[in-house]
């Protein structure tokens, strides 16, 4: 659940800064945040194609003493971006120091429908080597004539299972968080 926090964040990222949907932009911007918050025990890299964020590192900072510092590998999320920019995919890695390489976790895949927004969030499989079905789910939903967002978040414990509804609120007086382009 800790991982389908950071989705909803970045939702909560996309809409202070007054986008539509989460974008190419979106992505920059928090890793801009990221790396200008003075009070972090993390360092961020990452690997651009253009002015798309296709990979984001993140390091944890350890001090050795005498000021010394030292960065060990922590995450990595790759994002993939639809031709106008929109996001459609964040895959989560995890550093495994043992196996010296990234273990695949996650998956949160962003679609945007006719009035809604939905963020869905699937576990790594190792043993199939592949992404299970979604077991949390965001929707987005705007009211009609308003300027209100409809948050609704689901979950299901297996994919056999039918989604169920957990938690539902209203976002009032703050930018629409999707629009149809």
């Amino acid at each position: 659940m800790k991982k389908f926090v950071f989705a909803t964040l970045m939702c909560v990222a996309a809409m202070s800064a007054k986008a539509q949907v989460l974008t190419s932009e979106s992505v920059n911007n928090v890793f801009e945040k990221m790396i200008h918050s003075s009070k972090s025990n993390f360092a961020y890299n990452v690997e651009m194609n253009g002015n798309d964020i296709t990979t984001m590192y993140v390091y944890k900072v350890n001090t050795i003493g005498n000021g010394l510092e030292t960065l060990r590998q922590h995450m990595k999320y790759d994002y993939t971006y639809a031709t106008d920019g929109t996001l459609t995919s964040k895959v989560t890695y995890h550093w495994n120091s043992d196996q010296n390489d990234w273990i695949c976790a996650a998956r949160y895949d962003y679609t945007v429908g006719n009035d809604t927004y939905t963020v869905e969030y699937s576990r790594y499989n190792r043993k199939t080597a592949s992404f299970d079905q979604p077991v949390d789910k965001i929707v987005y939903s705007l009211i009609p004539f308003d300027d209100v967002n409809n948050v609704s978040n689901y979950h299901r414990e297996d994919s056999s299972s039918q989604f169920q509804l957990v938690s539902e609120m209203q976002v009032i007086n703050l930018p629409i968080l999707f629009a149809k382009k």
